[in-house]
């Protein structure tokens, strides 16, 4: 013991010294290890990632088997590994489905884990302003449900007399909102006016309103069964004139 100050003499103290060594050597091996787990515990979701990312990997490979000569570009197959990449950390629905654990806890249960989880909570507290009206279960259910979507910038998301089927939380990005000038028809170039009104009208976007970051639509449409007569479009940022408006 210590720096060998004491020690046994006999058999019996030889085997209980050596017991006790390999007691401190299970105790020492169980703490660094709980340790080691408090510190890598924040690795386990990105570990999880990559290994979606690898099946994404094996599913492209299979796909370019399939296809040869050709291959995929790497420009496509970045684009498709970063929407996947996206979609996992935002599509709650996805990261639900993959298990069927939820679907088996109690309400309560399924709040707690709603509100203790950080992906959870960090999008119930952007979109509070919405949630704070909502019944509890119907705040867990929307959530669980909902999907990542990734829009290019110009992209219309509902367009003119669409059914509206899904309600939109935006994340990152603006929203345009246009209303349809019929008023002021546009004319396609190389048609006559008898031509052209045989055809769908094309008619001059008028943009009304901007949606920032952390707004919502398409409630309205859902709640009242209702075609939309708005038109909505994808932004990356605010436009030159709407940013001088906020300011």
């Amino acid at each position: 013991m210590g720096y060998g100050d004491y020690y046994g003499t006999t058999s019996q103290e030889y085997i209980f010294s050596i017991i006790l060594e390999f007691l401190g050597l299970t105790f020492f091996s169980f703490l660094m290890g709980s340790i080691n787990g408090i510190f890598s515990a924040s690795d386990n979701f990105e570990d999880l990632i990559e290994e979606k990312l690898d099946s994404l990997d094996m599913w492209i490979k299979k796909i370019e088997k399939s296809n040869k000569p050709f291959h995929i570009q790497p420009t496509l197959y970045n684009d498709i590994r970063k929407y996947v990449e996206q979609a996992f950390y935002f599509d709650f629905n996805l990261v639900i489905e993959e298990f069927s654990f939820y679907q088996q806890m109690t309400p309560k249960m399924q709040t707690d884990l709603i509100k203790s989880t950080r992906v959870f909570r960090e999008f119930e507290k952007a979109f509070n302003h919405f949630f704070d009206e909502c019944e509890r279960g119907f705040t867990n259910e929307l959530i669980i449900s909902m999907y990542c979507r990734l829009n290019t910038p110009g992209k219309t998301v509902i367009s003119y007399k669409s059914n509206v089927k899904e309600m939109y939380f935006i994340r990152q990005g603006v929203v345009e909102v246009f209303n349809p000038d019929f008023d002021n028809p546009k004319r396609e170039p190389g048609t006559d006016n008898s031509r052209q009104d045989k055809v769908d009208r094309v008619y001059e976007e008028q943009a009304i309103l901007y949606l920032p970051k952390f707004s919502y639509f398409g409630d309205y449409q859902i709640l009242f069964n209702l075609k939309s007569n708005i038109i909505f479009k994808t932004l990356a940022q605010y436009p030159d004139q709407a940013k001088q408006n906020l300011e």
